[in-house]
């Protein structure tokens, strides 16, 4: 089972003290500099949706996103072309990729030391088509995840737990690595 789309969020540790603003000339520096795996193609502000997607550095094959879904922000990766022939493969590139792009934010001086909790990613599914909100698909998934998070996170003691209970939204579940793990 591959799903069309799906996203990894790494969530902000603390209070994020700055203004989004700032974001937007960094993802164009990143574009110009080839900072980050990918054709990358343009910027988005979105910074005026309440809990929105904040700002988005747009690709060909992903999007980067610096948003503020539930009020929780985080930098979230969009995967939006194949990546590979399974899903296991396909979830540790986006673990990979996001992993990169927080650490490369984390040094960006503009962010007044911004960190990522890098060791709870959450995963949504955003094919609700082919990979519907239900605990049988959340089954079907779960060797793939725990796959992929524990090459990630170089352990086999990860947690994966379903976290959207609601059969109308997308299939949304959380990793949770021991603070033991170290991420690639």
């Amino acid at each position: 089972m591959q799903p069309k789309r799906f996203s990894v969020k790494y969530f902000v540790e603390g209070e994020s003290s700055f203004d989004l603003a700032v974001l937007t000339p960094i993802f164009h520096r990143w574009i110009q500099q080839h900072s980050v795996e990918g054709l990358l193609i343009d910027v988005a502000d979105y910074k005026h949706v309440f809990q929105g997607p904040g700002i988005v550095l747009i690709g060909h094959e992903a999007d980067y996103a610096f948003d503020l879904k539930d009020g929780r922000p985080g930098l979230r990766y969009v995967r939006k072309q194949p990546a590979a022939e399974s899903l296991t493969e396909s979830l540790q590139l986006a673990l990979r990729l996001v992993l990169a792009a927080s650490k490369k934010l984390e040094t960006e001086p503009e962010l007044n030391g911004v960190r990522f909790n890098t060791a709870e990613p959450e995963i949504v599914f955003l094919d609700r088509l082919n990979i519907p909100n239900t605990p049988e698909t959340f089954e079907r998934l779960l060797g793939d995840i725990q796959a992929a998070a524990s090459a990630q996170y170089l352990t086999k003691t990860v947690q994966v737990e379903s976290v959207e209970s609601d059969t109308r939204k997308s299939l949304t579940v959380r990793i949770v690595a021991s603070q033991e793990s170290v991420a690639k």
